[in-house]
């Protein structure tokens, strides 16, 4: 396991209110390219490894928390969460990232994700 579980008293729960208070990054990208990119199962993390190595630097530990907490979830309980996100929101992307079919696409890219940060913030 690249990341250990969170080393506090209470474990960081994920909700879909997580989810749309980080609306923004789920709608940058029209839906239609969205539904394509999910339908072809890019990894998209691999073509932004620097944005993601950046932006992870700039977390406050609270946000990584966070991070750390999707990266260790289920994929079945990240569509469960965007799919609740989804029906309060109405946002096609969180309904195309809600749906089965895109599994194998979240599976894929969350992997590059922990890869690239182990590779970057966990090297001895």
């Amino acid at each position: 396991m690249l990341y250990k579980p969170i080393a506090t008293d209470m474990i960081m729960k994920i909700t879909e209110d997580d989810v749309i208070e980080s609306l923004e990054l789920f709608t940058r990208v029209p839906s239609f390219i969205l539904r394509r990119w999910a339908r072809g199962r890019t990894n998209l993390a691999s073509r932004f490894r620097s944005q993601i190595i950046e932006g992870y630097s700039q977390l406050s530990e609270s946000d990584r928390e966070r991070v750390r907490a999707v990266l260790q979830m289920d994929v079945s309980d990240i569509q469960n969460i965007l799919e609740a996100a989804h029906l309060k929101t109405g946002k096609r992307q969180l309904g195309i990232l809600a749906d089965p079919s895109s599994r194998n696409f979240i599976e894929i890219n969350l992997g590059e994700i922990r890869n690239i940060l182990s590779q970057e913030f966990h090297r001895d």
